[in-house]
């Protein structure tokens, strides 16, 4: 947690516990506000508990410009599916389906899937996380909404076109609310 507070110098405004099993560590949510513009941060603290199953020292950053009440659930839920389902998640990772965590969410925002990557958006030091592994030091992922028919996209072209459409297309990825990058 060190590794945020140096990058986002501010405390947490709330923050969230959540646990997959009793057996399992918590994954907390922690939720900051004037990081960016309009926007709320939304961090994970726990993730790198799971690297046995999830192959890799991870926590995740989620930045968005609405949705706040939904953000932290859809995203705790989506971890969790990633580790019951033992998921790798990495750069160019995609889960869909988040709309067995929040319908609403997706039919009014038409947002389908969580994309990970390269947290870009930060300074390149913030992509690396302190852990107690002696072994490696973990990484950070930035998470963002896509829709189905970008989620689609990624499928079928890879993530170095899909993220190459993103920087083209100068997408906003904070903004839930955007349109569809892909025409249908």
């Amino acid at each position: 947690m060190a590794s945020y507070h140096h990058y986002i110098a501010t405390k947490a405004i709330e923050w969230r516990s959540d646990k997959y099993s009793d057996d399992h560590p918590n994954i907390q949510i922690l939720k900051y506000e004037n990081v960016f513009q309009d926007c709320l941060v939304f961090n994970t603290l726990g993730v790198s508990h799971y690297e046995d199953i999830l192959i890799d020292l991870v926590e995740v950053s989620m930045v968005v410009d609405s949705v706040f009440s939904s953000t932290g659930n859809i995203l705790a839920n989506t971890l969790f599916f990633c580790i019951q389902n033992a998921l790798e998640i990495g750069r160019g990772t995609a889960i869909r389906g988040i709309e067995r965590f929040d319908k609403s969410f997706v039919e009014k925002y038409q947002k389908h899937a969580i994309y990970f990557t390269e947290p870009f958006a930060f300074p390149v030091e913030y992509s690396h996380v302190c852990t107690g592994s002696t072994k490696k030091g973990g990484t950070i992922l930035l998470a963002f909404f896509i829709s189905q028919a970008e989620y689609d996209y990624l499928i079928l072209n890879g993530t170095e076109k899909f993220e190459d459409l993103l920087e083209r297309n100068e997408v906003d990825t904070f903004f839930v609310g955007r349109k569809c990058m892909i025409e249908t």
